[in-house]
């Protein structure tokens, strides 16, 4: 049987703290690096973009043969502890060295993208094994949603990191190649330090025993697709990826030319967004024991699309409690869809092993991952050929004045892209239902 006593607070606390570093991984690659090659190098923005897409399509990839390697696993730190151990060094290793400015030229480019790769690499090996733990350390509904409660904090406090402490730094040091490898080796001890206490706190997590693996990698396909809450959420999922990937995008680039609030701006955002988000875990965990998860996900992409729409009515004439008011909401909105698609992910995936009977968590989880890979590959991509056809001119400086079509191009890509996006999530929550009879299937009593 799958262990389903109580989980000690500390295992959880350990666990959930290694998704503030493998989150402020997706901070930093989405909201710095577009900007940081476009501006710090003169990349062209559609090179940029491609540069991201390249290095996703490749993740992708590795995200399927990483989860199916964490199912065959089998060693005395368990399947997936081994996994995070080499996640963790891999990344803190790539982040320190993506933005440290090796090489000219053609040779820059070169090391972005190995220091890109490795990082991506990193990020797989750790996020996918650690995100399939919940679904095979416990049976409780309830114990998973307190599991994704402190993920839930721990991500947000990674906004404090990724997207408000990293553009801070950038804007301290004048957005100068000094003060982005800076910043970027002050992420990587970040990431190391809090995947490695992740790795130590879940030594006392119980695994279910799989003696023999059962079942080829397409029976384990066969009962993903068979799936249909895992693949309504997998949806849903993928909407609010595309919403952040493109908002974490343009996000800079809207701060400097839209709000002329430049690296600060952005800082001041995140700072505001990640702390209201942090203090409304318990909020959302509280209105999840009274209404149905995928209702309260819809009310919280609902006011996700509004604040999404409300960028188009911004400008550099409204007050500082306007800005950060908007920030707030957006902190807010954001952690109750996070937390309750967090919590319903491993409820979708237990109901699946348990149809089938086959221990495939890391491929649901690395099928997951790859989606949001996927998100966070194509909205980049798409943002940067807009900018590129609008006419947006690479590069820094006073000089450098944009013309209307590129201006207004951002601003589009801040707002539209990520409300349409969020709508078309709320429009496939409908077709979420657990079985009935599913551990899952009621509301919470705790």
């Amino acid at each position: 049987m799958i262990e389903t006593r109580t989980i000690p607070v500390a295992a959880k606390v350990g666990w959930a703290f290694g998704s503030a570093g493998s989150t402020t991984i997706l901070y930093v690659v989405n909201v710095i690096l577009m900007y940081y090659l476009v501006t710090a190098t003169g990349m062209d923005p559609a090179l940029a973009g491609s540069f991201m897409l390249a290095g996703r399509i490749y993740d992708g990839i590795a995200d399927l043969l990483i989860g199916q390697g964490s199912d065959r696993t089998r060693s005395r730190w368990g399947r997936r502890r081994p996994w995070m151990a080499a996640g963790a060094l891999m990344s803190g290793l790539g982040m320190a060295w993506l933005f440290s400015g090796s090489g000219e030229g053609g040779s820059q480019a070169v090391m972005v993208m190995a220091a890109l790769l490795l990082t991506f690499t990193g990020y797989s090996a750790f996020a996918i094994p650690s995100s399939a733990m919940p679904a095979e350390v416990t049976e409780s509904a309830q114990e998973r949603t307190s599991l994704m409660a402190w993920r839930t904090f721990f991500i947000q406090l990674a906004a404090l990191a990724g997207g408000a402490l990293a553009p801070a730094m950038i804007a301290w040091g004048g957005s100068s190649a000094s003060a982005f490898a800076r910043m970027g080796y002050c992420m990587a001890a970040f990431i190391f330090v809090s995947m490695a206490v992740a790795v130590i706190a879940t030594a006392g997590m119980r695994e279910q025993a799989v003696d023999h693996e059962r079942g080829s990698a397409l029976a384990g396909f066969g009962q993903l697709f068979a799936n249909r809450p895992f693949l309504v959420l997998l949806g849903v999922k993928f909407c609010g990826f595309i919403a952040s990937a493109a908002v974490g995008a343009t996000g800079l680039f809207f701060m400097r030319d839209i709000l002329a609030r430049g690296e600060a701006g952005m800082a001041q955002f995140a700072l505001a967004s990640g702390i209201v988000g942090t203090l409304s875990v318990p909020v959302w965990r509280q209105i999840a024991r009274h209404a149905p998860k995928p209702a309260v996900c819809a009310v919280a992409l609902v006011l996700s699309a509004a604040i999404s729409l409300s960028w188009l009515a911004a400008s550099p004439a409204e007050s500082d409690a306007v800005f950060l008011a908007r920030g707030a909401f957006a902190g807010f909105a954001t952690t109750g869809t996070l937390l309750m698609t967090l919590s319903m992910l491993p409820d979708a995936i237990s109901y699946g092993v348990r149809r089938s009977g086959l221990r495939k968590e890391g491929l649901y989880a690395a099928f997951f991952e790859f989606f949001q890979k996927a998100a966070f590959a194509i909205a980049p991509f798409l943002v940067g050929l807009f900018l590129q056809a609008s006419g947006y001119r690479s590069g820094t400086g006073p000089a450098l004045v944009q013309t209307d079509a590129a201006r207004e191009a951002v601003r589009l890509s801040m707002a539209l892209i990520p409300a349409v996006a969020q709508v078309t999530g709320i429009a496939l929550l409908l077709f979420y239902r657990m079985p009935a009879g599913s551990p899952a299937a009621s509301i919470e009593e705790n």
